[in-house]
């Protein structure tokens, strides 16, 4: 157990850090939305709360220690466990409105953007974006360390130390789907935030599917847009106005996304990795690679690895 989880369970109950406990009654919406490229991460007493329900765009992660906690998505009842990862969609209205035990939950949020541009196995894309609350099956890992161990390094916010972050958050969402889940409860009907519409939502994520499906190609944003039988210009607008970027750059950024993870896991060769993640050229590959990281593919095989030698040593498997 480390310094901070004795900290935590001690006769006063006392946790380090306790400017960082934000009370759930204190969250805004519009602050769960993560950047691109970045993610964000808090930790808090569970507590309930009469608030109203809060909805946002952003996917959650959630992680339990020493208490257990209810949701109420949309009315509907999901009972979180301890020492399980729970993974949804907060485009559902959720509040807390039971709490067992005395205890902490750290919360993941990442951008509906990057949860889709990684290209996620299509079954837990489809359950999330879907509407379920999905739950890691018991005894697989020791996730408290691994969260513990991200929420103490959540002040690292340079670019190699947020490529480190979100390479290890996308590999346990690839693990969770390889080794299945339990569905806490399916929320139709997702409610979204009131200036975007329902079916400004359904363009979007027409249009993020298509990417996703289509990035290692050659394709354009005119066929982004053609794939929801919208105009260039309405598609883009409907696209900035939900995601905060044009087509082109999600599309851009998704290609790069694939490339740093083959340059992270595989020992392909750079030339394959440029044509495997949509780009045309090798040339168009090293001038958009490097003016995005700052670093040659090369040179970002090499940091990624040194920084962390766990993706190092699984990359031989």
């Amino acid at each position: 157990m480390d310094k901070f989880s004795k900290a935590y369970v001690d006769k006063h109950r006392v946790i380090p850090d306790a400017v960082d406990l934000i009370p759930f009654s204190e969250q805004v919406d519009k602050t769960r939305v993560p950047k691109a490229n970045d993610y964000i991460i808090e930790r808090h007493i569970p507590n309930l709360f009469d608030t109203p329900y809060h909805h946002h765009t952003s996917v959650e992660l959630n992680f339990l220690q020493e208490c257990e906690m209810t949701y109420s998505f949309s009315g509907a009842s999901a009972a979180l466990k301890a020492d399980r990862l729970t993974v949804f969609w907060g485009a559902a209205p959720h509040r807390v409105i039971d709490v067992a035990g005395q205890g902490q939950i750290t919360n993941i949020y990442l951008s509906l953007g990057q949860f889709i541009r990684w290209g996620l196995p299509k079954e837990m894309v489809d359950a999330v974006l879907g509407g379920a609350i999905i739950m890691a099956k018991p005894n697989q890992h020791n996730d408290a360390d691994w969260f513990n161990r991200l929420y103490s390094e959540r002040a690292q916010k340079t670019k190699p130390w947020q490529r480190v972050h979100l390479d290890e958050i996308e590999l346990r969402l690839r693990r969770l789907a390889l080794e299945g889940w339990e569905t806490l409860v399916n929320v139709p009907g997702l409610a979204l935030p009131e200036e975007i519409s329902h079916q400004a939502m359904t363009h979007v994520e027409m249009m993020l599917r298509y990417v996703a499906d289509h990035f290692t190609i050659p394709v354009t944003a005119q066929d982004i847009a053609a794939a929801t039988n919208l105009s260039i210009s309405r598609a883009n607008a409907l696209f900035r106005q939900v995601m905060g970027t044009s087509m082109k750059q999600h599309l851009m950024r998704t290609r790069l996304s694939h490339s740093r993870m083959l340059l992270t896991e595989t020992d392909d060769k750079i030339a394959n990795i440029a044509l495997d993640s949509g780009f045309a050229t090798l040339s168009a590959f090293y001038e958009a690679f490097t003016k995005a990281t700052g670093e040659t593919p090369a040179q970002y095989r090499r940091t990624a690895r040194k920084v962390n030698p766990f993706i190092a040593e699984h990359s031989k498997v």
